[in-house]
């Protein structure tokens, strides 16, 4: 109920573009370590109902320093820790000069999981629910110009069936006369999925300055024919201001121009994107420019490509050719920070994908960073279209893992979020990871692209390999003939050997 009412009295700003740093923007990343203090597993708002960000909690008695990026599961030797449910609290300090009066002031938070609650100095600015993508707040009344300003976050990691991905949370509790099986507030907290709930401040943290007359959003519809549309919406108190759009080559070689917010029409002889294998990744850099009486007030430069997604009966197309997708679907963890971004990894993840061939991946299941995003273009759905949608290397929206999609509320569910999606996206297909059978599946005639998961040996006819052919013939065939759709088959196979990574050294 706490969170509830915050999130109508504080709205936050889910920042869509991408911190940039450029002529009349500037940002100050606080990576690096806060005080932590965590409150008894389910406490019912301790930090909240008591004020704790009016007091300084490295003094707590239980306070600790933890990094930022990272999930605080696994960076002690406390099992209480790693299996918190519950709040935790976070706090450093930042400095704002005077010198930066004339800007608006934003604090962005990358992902943090899963609830929210951002605290300035002595006021409540703002709360987010949802982990993994990005929110941002202004910050602009609550900083202290020439002075250290505080910064506190309380993050709660509890998963419930309002949740997404969502959990089970529920008190349990046994009479039998006046005896009790467990103590009072005993809890249980289950996960409806197969992953570690890794959670704290996951992915970095910046203090962002802005002009007040700045670029909120800008989205690009380019295409492998030349057609070419794009909308920029821009936060102004003045009605002076000009814009200046222009789209460059590689070479900086400026190939269109215009000076109106939205435009619908083409650029001639331009290069595709194309998928690893099939041609050039072919960057064009988009770049605004707002003016007033002149004067530079604020710039963004946005890098795209020209690409077209299309599907038939049985095959998705990229630029009018077959594109087969074979890849992976990957989760961001790792050993000690969790799910906390991590560049290195990232990057040995990609050059792996690269070393097997591959050409596409699956964000299994949530979304990955900006980072990696802004990668793959050279080599909650709303929030994350809105993110990635100027992505050319996103060819496609996955809505669901392995949902109930045998359960006869599920259609009328699903039918209103493929309908929103395709409302905010109608150039990219739908699709969802399918783990209902053939038979009692519900919803895969509202999708454009089938995604199933088998595992065949594994989990389905365990141990009896010479099951696996057969079997898939008959999924595969099966599901074709219901819906003559276009299948990926999104997962397979067994198991591996954790920690088995040295492929330079033992199999090259």
């Amino acid at each position: 109920m706490f969170l509830l009412l915050l999130s109508v009295l504080f709205p936050t700003v889910c920042s869509i573009l991408q911190v940039q740093r450029n002529e009349r923007r500037f940002y100050d990343q606080l990576d690096g370590l806060w005080t932590f203090v965590r409150e008894e597993r389910n406490s019912p708002s301790v930090g909240i109902n008591n004020k704790w960000h009016l007091l300084d909690l490295s003094q707590f008695e239980n306070a600790t320093v933890m990094p930022v990026p990272a999930a605080y599961n696994d960076l002690t030797a406390d099992r209480e820790v790693r299996e918190h449910v519950g709040w935790v609290w976070y706090q450093r300090n930042f400095f704002v000069s005077i010198r930066d009066k004339s800007y608006r002031h934003f604090v962005r938070f990358s992902s943090v999981q899963y609830h929210a609650v951002v605290f300035v100095n002595d006021k409540i600015v703002g709360i987010h629910v949802g982990g993994h993508l990005p929110f941002e707040i202004d910050i602009t009344g609550h900083v202290s110009f020439d002075n250290e300003n505080r910064l506190t976050v309380a993050v709660n990691n509890t998963m419930t069936s309002n949740t997404i991905p969502p959990g089970e949370f529920r008190y349990i509790q046994r009479k039998y006369g006046e005896s009790k099986q467990y103590s009072d507030g005993f809890f249980k907290q289950t996960w409806n999925f197969d992953f570690f709930n890794y959670a704290g401040i996951l992915r970095p943290v910046y203090i962002t300055r802005k002009p007040f007359t700045y670029i909120d959003d800008i989205s690009i519809d380019a295409r492998a024919d030349g057609f070419f549309g794009y909308k920029v919406n821009v936060v102004s108190n003045t009605q002076f201001v000009r814009i200046q759009v222009t789209v460059l080559d590689k070479y900086a070689t400026v190939i269109f121009e215009n000076n109106r917010y939205h435009y619908t029409g083409r650029i001639n002889n331009i290069r595709p994107w194309w998928p690893r294998d099939m041609g050039a990744p072919v960057l064009y850099n988009f770049v605004v420019r707002l003016t007033i009486s002149g004067i530079l007030i604020d710039v963004y430069r946005l890098w795209f490509g020209f690409r077209t997604v299309s599907i038939s009966e049985n095959q998705t197309f990229i630029n009018g050719k077959p594109f087969y997708c074979h890849g992976f679907g990957m989760h961001e963890d790792f050993e000690l920070h969790g799910r906390g971004y991590n560049p290195v990894v990232m990057t040995k993840d990609l050059n792996m994908l690269e070393w097997m061939s591959g050409n596409c991946y699956r964000t299994s299941h949530y979304p990955y960073s900006e980072e990696m995003a802004f990668e793959a273009d050279r080599q909650i759905i709303s929030e994350l279209i809105e993110r990635d949608r100027n992505h050319p290397s996103t060819i496609m929206w996955s809505l669901a893992n392995e949902p109930q999609s045998s359960d006869p509320t599920a259609r009328p569910y699903f039918s209103d979020l493929i309908n929103l999606t395709r409302t905010i996206d109608p150039t990219r297909p739908v699709t969802a990871v399918l783990a209902a059978s053939f038979s009692s599946d519900q919803i895969g005639d509202l999708l454009d692209i089938i995604c199933i998961n088998r595992y065949f040996g594994w989990y389905i006819d365990t141990g009896y390999l010479e099951t696996i052919n057969h079997s898939w013939v008959f999924e595969v065939n099966n599901w074709k003939l219901r819906y003559n759709k276009p299948i990926i088959v999104s997962e397979y196979g067994a198991e591996a050997l954790p920690g088995l990574n040295q492929v330079a050294k033992k199999f090259v």
